[in-house]
């Protein structure tokens, strides 16, 4: 049997760091190869570092394996490809194989750095991909019709033992029917949506909790797109008195649904994470969101009604957002009283229909991949420059994470906003001498 390790590479700036999240993917796919009798570590180099360039250090377990397994988001892929480049220099036997969203859209790229690319789906290649020393070059993972015949996620192969997620981490579905402009789920995953089975869900939550965990997120990125399949899940969470709380994404059609709403709330709903986008409304028609800015504030209210906290996310720069858009999106947020906000720059995700028009009309003005994590500038806004977009994202987090309003989130943003300034002192330089007021 193989020696596998996974790599989750970090990125520069991550909002959902503190939480210390793991990619769903990584620990699904250990977990298929575990119980086939493969020795598999899941690395998140984000909580623990596995390579430095400067010091020409790599961390030595990564060098007495079988198979690495890399999973690259586009803000990730170049701190991958050192990484796998470091690897194979100093065990070029090591099978490297590369997966995720960006190999799965740029896969002419990836494979220069690895053995084997997986695009799509790995769970029904994954076995044949570490055995089979003769699979090599570009493959594509076939979609997974049904998510419940595959193991429930063993949290036990995660290397940082010290570190472990502060929230457990579960996933119920694949999919999304919208089609969001700068998105990439539905082109990756597909419209059509797939869900586990309410009873397999059940299962893991169960053992989640006997695992010691307090709190659940559920990474589906739509928690209630099957809005009667949810409400089962809710209701046998409730009679089966699951003692934890959780928290999960979702659009602000879930407060049509009064029935949905309370079922959450008995459930222990404590947070939504619902995508707002942007209070503009020609934003969220450049968007395609299909939700108006009443769907926004009636999904505030009716979510703080049943005491569950709105987590709201907001994108800026589209070609309808100008200088009073960030100015107004925390000023509405102040009104709404929103518990907590994330602010990210539009960027172009290679997939998605965004990338395509940016790309084509020559807008894109960088294609260094780290910079694809939501919190630079990439591309030549309409109604702004490139600099006055990333001033105003430094504005909204500072505006929103004021000193009166919660100490607190006041002290952790600016702990964060500095390590994110003192890290991109040469790239904001950039930005000023290439776009200059």
């Amino acid at each position: 049997m193989a020696k596998v390790a996974f790599i989750e590479p970090s990125c520069s700036f991550n909002s959902y760091g503190y939480f210390r999240f793991p990619l769903m993917g990584t620990i699904c796919l250990g977990t298929i190869l575990k119980e086939a009798g493969h020795d598999v570590m899941v690395f998140r180099d984000s909580v623990q570092s596995v390579y430095d360039k400067s010091k020409g250090w790599l961390h030595e377990a990564l060098t007495k394996v079988d198979v690495v397994c890399l999973s690259l988001m586009t803000s990730t892929a170049e701190r991958g490809y050192l990484i796998a480049d470091a690897i194979k220099k100093v065990a070029p036997k090591i099978k490297i194989i590369m997966g995720g969203p960006h190999p799965t859209y740029m896969s002419e790229e990836a494979i220069n750095h690895a053995d084997l690319v997986v695009k799509g789906e790995g769970e029904e290649i994954i076995l044949d991909a570490v055995e089979n020393e003769n699979l090599t070059g570009i493959v594509e993972g076939p979609p997974v019709s049904d998510l419940t015949k595959y193991p429930i996620p063993d949290l036990s192969i995660l290397t940082e033992k010290k570190l472990p997620p502060r929230q457990a981490p579960i996933s119920t579905s694949r999919g999304c029917p919208y089609d969001c402009i700068f998105c990439t789920v539905s082109a990756t995953f597909g419209r059509k949506c797939r869900f586990r089975e309410v009873g397999h869900v059940i299962e893991e939550i169960e053992k989640r909790i006997s695992e010691g965990f307090k709190k659940l997120f559920f990474y589906d990125d739509n928690f209630a797109i099957n809005k009667e399949r949810t409400k089962e899940l809710l209701r046998r969470m409730i009679r089966k008195n699951l003692k934890i709380s959780w928290s999960a994404e979702s659009r602000t059609d879930i407060a049509k649904d009064k029935e949905l709403l309370e079922l959450m709330s008995k459930a222990n709903c404590s947070t939504m994470f619902i995508g707002f986008e942007s209070v503009n409304p020609e934003t969220l028609a450049v968007y395609n969101k299909k939700q108006s800015l009443d769907d926004i504030k009636n999904c505030i209210k009716l979510l703080h009604d049943h005491g569950i906290r709105v987590h709201g996310m907001f994108v800026l720069g589209s070609d309808a957002d100008d200088n009073s858009t960030a100015k107004e999106t925390v000023k509405f947020c102040h009104e709404m009283k929103i518990d907590s906000a994330q602010f990210a720059l539009l960027h172009p995700l290679p997939g998605s229909k965004l990338y395509d028009i940016l790309d084509s009309q020559g807008r894109i003005f960088t294609k260094k991949w780290s910079l694809y994590d939501g919190s630079h500038v990439v591309f030549k806004p309409l109604k702004m420059t490139p600099l006055e977009l990333q001033e105003k994202f430094m504005y909204s987090w500072k505006k929103f994470y004021s000193l009166m309003r919660n100490p607190l989130y006041f002290a952790v943003s600016r702990y964060i906003l500095n390590k994110w300034e003192k890290a991109n002192k040469s790239a904001i330089a950039e930005l000023k001498a290439r776009f200059k007021k």
